[in-house]
């Protein structure tokens, strides 16, 4: 008994205990861009992985949004909207938890805050030649024929 518990005991001493654990998909980039007030967000992941998760800081560490995204083809994208001139940092990862991607981007104050208005100044200096044009021609068309009947 002795000798069979000996062989046993060499036998799992020289098997290796070595265990490999499967590597875990990750996000691998993020890229954020402003547009307005609107931050724009895309990146790429690791074959495996189906959701990442998105937050948005501001230039405090402050959390500000939380969004989720659907990977399609190890890409994923989404938007943060109605964000106010600053700074501010996006992080993804997956959506079960993992390493973290980050990108920072600027939003101006001018984008931010004054949107493109259309005042039609064009049309109003249109307007304004068309009569200076109709006054000069109207003008000479009175002299015309009052010349005409002078004679």
């Amino acid at each position: 008994m002795k000798k069979i518990s000996l062989l046993v005991l060499t036998i799992l001493l020289l098997i290796p205990f070595t265990v490999f654990a499967a590597a875990t998909p990750r996000v691998l980039t993020v890229d954020a861009e402003a547009d307005g007030s609107t931050i724009n967000y895309k990146g790429t992941t690791e074959d495996g992985v189906y959701a990442v998760m998105c937050k948005l800081y501001d230039s405090s560490d402050n959390e500000v949004d939380l969004l989720s995204s659907s990977v399609d083809n190890k890409k994923f994208e989404g938007s943060f909207s109605n964000v106010a001139a600053g700074t501010y940092t996006v992080s993804c990862a997956r959506y079960e938890g993992g390493d973290i991607v980050s990108d920072d981007v600027t939003i101006a104050g001018a984008l931010a805050t004054n949107p493109k208005t259309s005042d039609n100044i064009l049309t109003y200096v249109l307007i304004l030649l068309a009569s200076l044009a109709g006054v000069v021609l109207g003008t000479l068309y009175i002299r015309k024929t009052k010349k005409l009947k002078t004679k």
